[in-house]
């Protein structure tokens, strides 16, 4: 959930924000805590503004929580509207479970299955080797099994991420430019230009893999290698594949890998509240926005697994598709027991997300209900996961809801959102 700040670079030579507390109009809701909530993220000053989108199962009639602007005052220019469900957010992250659902409407239609090795699409993985330390060096010993599709929605791959180590490998990802990601902003001396998509299939290919395939959970590029799968397998760019799978049928107009024409009005601001080596800051910097983004242009890599724009409404519209298993507005997206196989626990045996965590395709599933002992517990069953620059997202069946929240941060450590988040929720829902 977490990503490389040199992502989005211009840390160094951009001053801080200023800006002012606004004064807020509180809509009628039935989720008092949650607009409490987020209403106090602006208040604050933590961010400009956030929007939370709530769907219930049905018909897509989603209940929308605003507060604030998409952009600090400083920062008004271009990006300094209220926010609405229609502005667009980077929602990092949160482009995994999209991923993962694009592979699973092909599992669906029998052309890939779970357990079906990967090099059956892409032959360069057949035979793969794993570091003997990874902490010490590159040496490498034949993998005791292979790749599977289940593993690459599960970061059970064996696979890693520049975002979550700095040893041999993850400096062999860098020279390779194996980043979450397309922007080439904040790169350092020695980093790789990054690929395209298939050059990044390539590129992992071409190194031996972090641990054993399907023998533990590791936060990996594994969402990134299903999107050049699918592009293997059907023979259309990945964002064509988004495009025909998921976006049109869902109507997801303002979700995809840069600004559309027309569409830079609508781009949030984005800030960072640490400097490029962590140091904490006490006020916001502007990184990307409305006047200078990473997403303004065709992205060099279409990043499955960090990659995409959306808009509450649109990921309020994947999310209900989820919610109802698989139909929106009458239309079956997925095939129901598959969107319910893909959101439920498919680790393999033996293997747990954070100790105990299960994990679907691309999501973390809570496997042991939490909310009787814990302000901020989940229902069993729950599915979600959330963006580096905050936004969230889960889909609750026991509370028969799907949550979305879109504002901007950096980095999603920073404040405790996902904790306050589900404690408001559970408030709202007793």
């Amino acid at each position: 959930m977490t990503m490389e700040l040199s992502r989005r670079g211009m840390l160094g030579t951009i001053a801080a924000t200023a800006f002012a507390a606004p004064a807020l109009a509180r809509a009628k809701t039935g989720f008092g805590a949650v607009q409490t909530l987020i209403e106090s993220y602006v208040t604050s000053g933590k961010v400009p503004g956030a929007v939370v989108a709530i769907v219930r199962p049905g018909a897509f009639r989603p209940e929308y929580l605003m507060a604030g602007k998409a952009a600090f005052g400083a920062d008004s220019k271009g990006g300094g509207a209220p926010v609405s469900p229609d502005t667009l957010w980077r929602i990092y992250s949160m482009t995994k479970p999209v991923t993962a659902m694009a592979v699973m409407q092909q599992v669906a239609a029998g052309r890939l299955a779970l357990d079906m090795p990967i090099s059956a699409v892409m032959p360069e993985f057949a035979n793969m080797r794993v570091l003997v330390d990874p902490a010490k060096g590159l040496e490498s010993r034949p993998a005791a099994g292979p790749i599977t599709v289940r593993h690459l929605l599960t970061h059970t791959a064996g696979l890693t991420y520049t975002i979550v180590g700095n040893g041999p490998l993850e400096k062999e990802y860098r020279r390779l430019g194996l980043f979450p990601g397309s922007a080439t902003s904040g790169t350092q001396p020695g980093d790789g230009k990054v690929p395209n998509l298939q050059g990044f299939v390539a590129g992992l290919a071409s190194l031996p893999l972090y641990g054993e395939p399907g023998k533990s959970w590791r936060y990996s590029v594994a969402l990134d290698l299903a999107g050049g799968m699918l592009e293997r397998l059907t023979g259309k760019s990945f964002d064509a594949v988004l495009d025909e799978q998921l976006f049109r049928p869902l109507g997801m107009a303002n979700t995809g890998f840069q600004v559309r024409p027309g569409q830079l009005p609508k781009l949030s601001s984005n800030y960072a509240w640490v400097k490029p080596d962590l140091t904490p800051l006490n006020a916001p910097v502007l990184i990307d926005g409305p006047l200078r983004s990473d997403w303004i242009g065709p992205p060099k890599l279409l990043a499955g697994g960090a990659g995409l724009l959306s808009s509450a409404r649109d990921y309020a519209r994947f999310g209900q598709m989820l919610l109802n298993e698989g139909l929106f507005e009458g239309r079956q997206v997925m095939p129901r027991g598959v969107a319910r196989l893909a959101t439920s626990n498919l680790l393999p045996v033996g293997v747990f997300q954070d100790g105990t965590n299960g994990f679907g395709a691309g999501g973390r599933v809570t496997l042991f209900d939490t909310v009787a002992k814990l302000p901020e517990g989940n229902a069993v069953g729950t599915y979600g996961w959330g963006g580096a620059a905050g936004t969230l997202f889960q889909v609750d069946r026991v509370r028969q809801m799907a949550v979305i929240v879109m504002l901007q941060y950096l980095p999603q450590q920073r404040f405790p959102l996902g904790k306050e988040l589900q404690a408001a929720i559970n408030r709202d829902v007793a």
